[in-house]
Formats: structure tokens, sequence, C-alpha cells
């Protein structure tokens, strides 16, 4: 009798031991699932307004960040000749950034490297095209003929 009840003690321990561990792997499934379907993505044929999701407050942003959030959106623009572009902050010196490394707004010029595979003059180093990324996601590109940024 004592063995029975022995066995029948196991036989429920391990049944237990079984059904937590099933639930607790499929609660954390369903959970990965929930917040991966959740998550807002850029779809094609949106206009692109931002890299970030807006719900999250940021009061500001790496270099590197908004480097990465520009070359995102220039990607996903399709942007032609990346290859041929480098980049150099344009930040004034008076915005504190060389202090902290965080800034709410980056600006970018892209310049136009000329060499024997970009083609081109390697005397000229001109500025094709200037950005303006911002802690919230939005990446702006500089309108000459308006003199004012506007969404990419």
């Amino acid at each position: 009798m004592i063995v029975a009840d022995n066995l029948s003690a196991n036989i429920n321990y391990f049944i237990k031991d079984v059904y937590m561990n099933f639930f607790k792997s499929t609660f954390f499934v369903i959970l990965a699932i929930s917040l991966t379907a959740c998550h807002s993505t850029y779809q094609s044929g949106q206009m692109m307004d931002s890299i970030v999701d807006n719900s999250t407050v940021i009061t500001g942003i790496t270099e590197q960040t908004a480097f990465e959030w520009l070359l995102i959106a220039l990607k996903k623009q399709q942007v032609a000749d990346l290859d041929c572009l480098k980049f150099r902050i344009e930040n004034g010196k008076d915005s504190n950034i060389a202090e902290s490394n965080i800034a709410a707004v980056w600006d970018f010029a892209a310049i136009e490297i000329h060499d024997e595979n970009c083609g081109g003059d390697p005397n000229i180093n001109h500025v094709r095209d200037r950005y303006q990324i911002s802690s919230n996601g939005s990446v702006r590109i500089y309108d000459v003929k308006n003199a004012h940024y506007k969404p990419l």
C-alpha cells in the first residue's frame, strides 16, 4: 500500500511538473507572438513619417543612432548610389552636443565621393543633400528652393 501511494504521489508530481513546464513555455510563446504582432512596422505604399514608435518619449539620441536612422530611411526611399556618399555632422558647436553626445536633433550633410569607383573630379566635394533626424524618429530633407526641411 505504501509503494502504491508513493508511486501515485510520484506520478502526480510528474504530471504537475510536465503541465507546469508546458504552460510556462506556452505562455512565453504566446507573449512573444503577441508582442511581435502588435509591433507597428513599415508597410509598402505608406508614407514614412517616422523610424521609431512615437509612443515612447525620447528626449535625445546619440549621433550613431541618428546616423543609423538616416541610413534606414535612405535605403527605404531607395536612394541611389549610397556607396558614393559620405556624411558629415552639421550640428553647431554651441548646441552642447560635444559635451553630452546626445541631441534632440541631428543634422547631416550628404557629400558626394568623387573617385575612380564613383566618378567625378576628386578635387571637388559638394553637398548633395542635407538631412535632419529628430529624436522622435522623423527624417527630413532640406528643400533648398523653399529654404526649409520637409519630410523625406
